[in-house]
């Protein structure tokens, strides 16, 4: 079976993709990705060995814009070349995972009676995944929450696929032996000593300007106790406050494989995507997080219940400051709060979903 496979723009859509193609894969299956020529999918798909078929990115704006105005003409440019492709390659099955990419991958598919699965990773399903659902088989949801449906189809919670490396670790995390030797070698990479704590700060594949100036701008305090290994995103090192920098902050402005800086973490401090939730939420590591504002709010919707369980702590973006992460942050560098975090995680008892989704895709042929 051949499977045409739609996600970009973020690594919270472009990782769940990957790990359920490479399901798909191993069951004897070809995945073929549709992203765009600019997201990050341009680099992550071609380095996991997939094709990667590219179209013109669409946004679908939530408000009046001059995209609103050209996005009717690029809708019906996109859904034509989709159905050619569609039609060329033999496509059973498309697989969404939401984004711009999606959307015109789901009309094209309907107009060619092609079968359509839809990943929704959020709490809040977008703009692209609801339309979708319309004409489904079915639809995937990462959390119970979810309000969307296959019109037509079956609606399954299967959590999220899980990167194969972070299901990894996450069995690793379960072993102390195991567990300290990832550490170690983690901390050795990046100049850190693994018998001191450590925070990891993060905003995701394109940084956070607000967790940048915020946190960094408290390092001197924080490094009195902790150590901190900070991803700034590409081209955000400059947000780095001065004088923050030492043998106990150290910055890099992205890593491709993060489950190495999550196997020295003992507290993350990040946003509050739905990949990075699971992820975190499966390994059982402690985060703050500081949900983006913009948008329809699905972030904090995301981690709302690991924030009620108390293995998240919640700060609002308007609200990171130096005298928050002094505030709220230090006083996590708890052993025993810290512990209580992470058992309050596992006891969630995140999987990982690759293989139902990969369930998913195979019934509905």
């Amino acid at each position: 079976m051949r499977i045409l496979a739609a996600a970009g723009g973020t690594a919270g859509h472009v990782n769940p993709m990957l790990a359920t193609a490479e399901q798909l894969m191993c069951r004897g299956h070809e995945v073929i990705a549709v992203g765009t020529a600019t997201g990050l999918e341009a680099d992550l798909v071609p380095a996991a060995g997939l094709e990667l078929v590219t179209i013109e990115r669409i946004p679908l704006p939530r408000r009046p814009s001059l995209d609103l105005v050209r996005l009717p003409g690029r809708l019906t440019r996109a859904v034509r070349d989709l159905r050619a492709i569609l039609r060329d390659r033999d496509i059973s099955v498309v697989l969404g995972f939401g984004g711009y990419v999606s959307a015109p991958v789901y009309l094209a598919a309907r107009k060619e009676n092609i079968p359509i699965v839809v990943q929704e990773q959020n709490v809040r399903a977008g703009i692209a995944n609801r339309l979708g659902a319309r004409w489904a088989k079915a639809v995937s949801l990462t959390f119970e929450t979810t309000k969307l449906e296959a019109r037509k189809g079956v609606t399954h919670v299967t959590g999220l696929p899980l990167r194969p490396a972070i299901s990894a670790l996450a069995a690793d995390r379960r072993d102390p032996e195991e567990a300290r030797a990832r550490r170690r070698s983690a901390a050795a990479r990046f100049g850190l000593d693994p018998d001191d704590r450590i925070i990891v700060v993060t905003g995701g594949s394109s940084g956070a300007r607000r967790l940048n100036t915020g946190f960094s701008a408290a390092g001197a305090d924080v490094v009195r106790h902790a150590q901190v290994l900070h991803v700034t995103g590409k081209g955000k090192e400059s947000d780095i406050a001065p004088g923050a920098l030492s043998d106990r902050y150290r910055t890099v402005e992205y890593v491709t494989d993060m489950e190495e800086v999550y196997a020295m973490a003992d507290l993350v401090v990040t946003r509050a995507g739905a990949g990075m939730v699971a992820e975190l939420a499966a390994l059982a590591l402690p985060a703050v997080v500081v949900p983006l504002p913009i948008g329809n709010g699905e972030q904090y919707l995301n981690a709302q219940a690991y924030i009620e369980s108390g293995g998240f702590v919640h700060i609002a973006d308007a609200d990171f400051t130096a005298d928050a992460v002094r505030s709220r942050i230090i006083p996590l560098l708890n052993s025993e709060k810290l512990a209580r975090s992470s058992a309050h995680l596992a006891d969630a008892g995140v999987s990982d979903g690759a293989v139902a989704v990969a369930d998913l895709v195979e019934a509905v042929v």
